[in-house]
């Protein structure tokens, strides 16, 4: 499989982590989650950009701090689909990384930033530009979330393009 962006679709895109256990929460029946690296992992601003820039993404490298080498995968590594549980994600804000990601969105409309530390769920019921897709879906369609941030609990593991 490769995931491909299209201008319908969301890039949620900041810093991001995951507590792991059992923080999850139940996505909305109209919302599939697409995350392209395994929890634990962070994900590179090339693989950010890539996805913001609509091009197709085939295999992603998984860098492993344990010394075990790397792994190529297909993304998306995880699709929750509507109607199921996933994790409750957190995204910050760009920090650090502001300047860059202004270039990189430029025009762009369908990426989702945050100023403060959110949780996907909150996200998903606060948030205008997700609002506003679930509003244009048609009947049975829809809306494909990307998770552009990292899932990583600690450093070390990151997933970036070949």
């Amino acid at each position: 499989m490769s995931v491909l962006v299209n201008n319908n679709d969301l890039v949620l895109l900041g810093h991001g982590s995951y507590p792991g256990g059992q923080f999850n929460m139940l996505l909305p029946k109209n919302i599939d989650l697409y995350i392209l690296s395994p929890v634990g992992y962070a994900l590179t601003t090339s693989v950010a950009e890539t996805l913001i820039d609509q091009i197709e993404i085939k295999t992603l490298t998984l860098h492993h701090d344990n010394g075990s080498g790397n792994t190529i995968i297909e993304p998306p590594f995880v699709i929750y689909t509507g109607g199921s549980y996933s994790p409750d994600f957190t995204l910050y804000n760009l920090g650090d990384l502001s300047s860059w990601g202004e270039v990189v969105i430029g025009e762009k409309e369908n990426v989702v930033t945050v100023d403060n530390p959110t949780l996907l769920s909150d996200l998903i019921k606060t948030d205008s530009k997700i609002q506003d897709a679930l509003r244009k879906l048609g009947d049975g369609e829809k809306l494909k979330l990307y998770w552009s941030a990292c899932v990583n609990q600690v450093s070390g593991n990151y997933a970036d393009l070949n």
